[in-house]
């Protein structure tokens, strides 16, 4: 197998930054036992990265994504805030399998054509995508009528988020998830020469109009990453530029908030983080608050939940692998089935690990791990393959391992409905030669 020359690069950059973080841990004295802990994880994350670049030749891949969770995974057993504490061993085991499991999962090689199950025509597909746009804006006006007001003009006065989230229409709504994902499919009905240009941007208006009523960021990232991917399957794109644009807007963004914060507090950022994250150690910087804040601590979260979970023996028998369907029977909201408080994964953000276990112990760790990167490896094999069947499946299942740090978006009625009505919607076009060739 012949090696890239920019993944060699791109090893020793790693190699470098690891050694030079396992010196900086040292001179803010972490104990050792944590740092040859985080240098295992980060040397586990760094190979797996490695090697999936030289593997697909492709620096976004099924292996290189996943390696995002290993490398944040790795940082958390520096234990920098008071609220950390060490892993249990059946936590190590919940890490440990479903890392295994998923790189498992990613191996299969299996036919990656897409399973015809529609037979459409292309009228039916223009009229299909109208009739959810038509029933997601019935839907808003409706929600609008039973909040006494449109949530965009309110912004400034009304906590809307908490506010209009229990005033939601059951079963209706799901329309309104579904406007997420119009911006893609109309963009490749429109590449496909199914809708006309002045279609797409009448979806993507309408789009706009609905959502920025809703406050729900998960939607928001969806809509705008599958759009990004479909753009990018019709397109050349520049990812360097993509990349560097990225870290711009992150190192502005943070430069704004400090900026203001500087000037109406008498203490410095980097303490307003420290103490916002729990950490004492004066030498910890704003960069690591943050991480500590947002990652670190969801493993210590997942780790109470695994603690919590053996302590009573439970065993949620699907109740959380299954929640999009326990939602749409309303058996939650009518009481027929109940979740512990503390285990209400979705308020915990213990990250993805923690539902399977929950659900099914270890046999749910291993065989929903194995299944994900069993997912995402087909959907990437098929998008590299010029599917447009594939465009939205794919951007949903990467964007669930993007969010693994957070909570398990593979169990969330956004992600199934997604996949169901894009096999409906787009499954079985012809494509169309790329703009690139």
């Amino acid at each position: 197998m012949k090696i890239n020359v920019t993944t060699v690069k791109i090893g020793f950059f790693l190699g470098f930054l690891g050694l030079f973080l396992a010196s900086h841990f040292e001179d803010i004295d972490i104990p050792s036992d944590q740092i040859i802990s985080f240098l295992g994880y980060y040397c586990l994350a760094t190979t797996m990265l490695l090697f999936s670049l030289n593997k697909y030749q492709e620096p976004i891949n099924p292996i290189s994504v996943y390696s995002v969770f290993i490398f944040l995974l790795s940082y958390s057993f520096i234990r920098l805030a008071d609220a950390q504490i060490g892993y249990s061993f059946n936590t190590l085991l919940v890490i440990n399998i479903s890392i295994f499991s998923y790189f498992l999962g990613t191996c299969f090689k299996v036919d990656y054509k897409p399973i015809k199950l529609f037979k459409i025509n292309n009228k039916l597909r223009r009229t299909f995508i109208y009739g959810i746009c038509i029933l997601a804006f019935f839907t808003f006006i409706l929600e609008c009528m039973r909040f006494g007001y449109i949530p965009v003009l309110q912004i400034g006065s009304v906590d809307i988020y908490n506010e209009t989230n229990d005033k939601l229409i059951p079963f209706l709504h799901y329309f309104i998830i579904l406007l997420g994902f119009v911006p893609a499919w109309s963009y490749i009905l429109f590449k496909q020469e199914i809708v006309s240009k002045k279609e797409f941007h009448f979806f993507c208006f309408l789009t706009l109009i609905v959502l920025i009523n809703y406050l729900s960021r998960q939607l928001y990232l969806m809509t705008g990453f599958s759009f990004f991917v479909a753009y990018s399957f019709y397109n050349v794109v520049n990812f360097k530029r993509i990349i560097i644009s990225a870290v711009s807007v992150i190192v502005i963004f943070f430069s704004i908030g400090y900026l203001r914060f500087k000037s109406d507090s008498p203490v410095s950022y980097s303490e307003f983080s420290r103490a916002y994250a729990g950490i004492d150690n004066k030498e910890v910087n704003f960069f690591e608050s943050i991480i500590v804040e947002y990652a670190s601590k969801r493993f210590s979260a997942l780790n109470e939940a695994v603690n919590y979970g053996d302590r009573i023996n439970y065993l949620g028998k699907g109740m959380y692998t299954f929640r999009p369907l326990t939602s749409l029977l309303l058996l939650e909201k009518t009481g027929v089935i109940k979740r512990d408080d503390n285990l209400d994964t979705e308020n915990l953000v213990a990250t993805y690990a923690i539902d399977p276990y929950l659900d099914f112990w270890f046999f749910g760790v291993v065989f929903l791990n194995v299944f994900y990167g069993f997912i995402l490896s087909r959907y990437f094999a098929q998008f590299r393959n010029n599917y447009n069947e594939a465009i939205v499946k794919f951007s949903i299942v990467f964007f669930c391992i993007i969010m693994a740090m957070f909570v398990n978006y593979f169990n969330t009625m956004l992600v199934w409905l997604g996949l169901v009505f894009n096999k409906i919607l787009i499954g079985g076009i012809i494509t169309n030669k790329l703009e690139s060739e």
